[in-house]
């Protein structure tokens, strides 16, 4: 077994351990936050992992595993060390965020980066300077999506304010302060590590309990469908459509189309009085007469027709064979 395979699945099972609970302290994430944070993480996940695919031009899969509450000195005591803990601003959230990302992960994602491909081996160190500015490249692109998954709750702009291979030099909060952490399953090719979000509880509740799930999946919903729809209608009205004035169509046999020729006359079984159909975008939409104006033909509007309506094909008719 490869030492990457080694370090995820031990880091899942630490996770997974049972771990001691303190009954003095109150749990401030409800469901309803968890609900909220599911949406906007599973956002997150989606958009960076299609553009870790992009960056890296290979098979790559972000989900979400868990969404936890923990005092920062758990969180901070569950990461290996070294590791790779990047530092966010995300005002005008108060405080910092980390978004931590394994070792096997960042090398994989280096390795690929400089063109070559995932070798399984999983060095115990911190990343160089150079190491560093290659993975920041990445996380620059994943901010955007971070960005984007947390409009429903509140519009930030995530930056990086610095980089940490130590957990203990990373100090965004108080250790008995509650945070957030969303752990999620990263994939690269046959590499696949556990990456966390952490984010004090405190910075984001005010906005948690601002949106409740109503509000979220409701109102917010009704507000977005009601907006995309003004934008449709807007953009709709300059979209061209093809047009067209049809007659009753015919019925031909391929042996006849086949044989057709310069001079033939195809009767066709549209009565002189009867109103041609206006075709819209290939739907049956009006009633149209024939007619001219000034020196071109033209069609003048009678009336609706169902949209449902078909032209349907009359009896077969007989080609006059015109003379060669």
């Amino acid at each position: 077994m490869s030492d990457t395979a080694t370090t995820g699945s031990a880091q899942r099972r630490r996770r997974s351990e049972p771990k001691p609970y303190d009954f003095r302290r109150q749990s401030t994430l409800s469901r309803e936050h968890v609900r909220t944070m599911q949406i906007v993480q599973e956002t997150f996940a989606r958009g960076f992992s299609t553009m870790l695919a992009s960056q890296l031009r290979s098979v790559s899969q972000v989900t979400i595993q868990t969404i936890e509450q923990h005092s920062y000195d758990e969180y901070i005591r569950d990461l290996a060390n070294p590791n790779l803990l990047t530092l966010l601003s995300l005002e005008p959230l108060i405080g910092a965020a980390i978004f931590q990302i394994p070792l096997e992960i960042a090398f994989c994602a280096i390795e690929l980066l400089m063109g070559g491909s995932p070798h399984g081996e999983n060095p115990q160190r911190p990343l160089t300077d150079l190491e560093l500015q290659l993975i920041r490249g990445i996380l620059d692109r994943a901010l955007p999506e971070l960005r984007y998954a947390m409009e429903p709750v509140v519009a930030t702009e995530p930056k990086i304010v610095s980089q940490e291979s130590n957990p203990q030099y990373a100090q965004i909060a108080a250790p008995t302060d509650m945070v957030i952490v969303v752990a999620f399953d990263i994939r690269i090719e046959n590499v696949d590590g556990v990456a966390t979000l952490c984010i004090p509880f405190s910075s984001l509740q005010p906005h948690l309990e601002a949106l409740s799930a109503t509000s979220l999946y409701g109102s917010q919903s009704m507000h977005n469908i009601a907006e995309t729809r003004d934008r449709l209608h807007e953009h709709l009205g300059e979209t061209p459509v093809s047009v067209s004035a049809q007659f009753r169509p015919i019925e031909l046999t391929a042996d006849e189309v086949v044989k057709l020729s310069v001079g033939d006359v195809i009767p066709l079984s549209h009565p002189l009085d009867e109103p041609l159909t206006l075709v819209v975008g290939g739907t049956p939409t009006h009633r149209a007469r024939i007619g001219r104006k000034n020196r071109r033909l033209a069609v003048q509007i009678e009336g609706i027709v169902d949209p449902t309506a078909m032209l349907m094909p009359v009896r077969p008719l007989m080609i006059e064979r015109g003379h060669h």
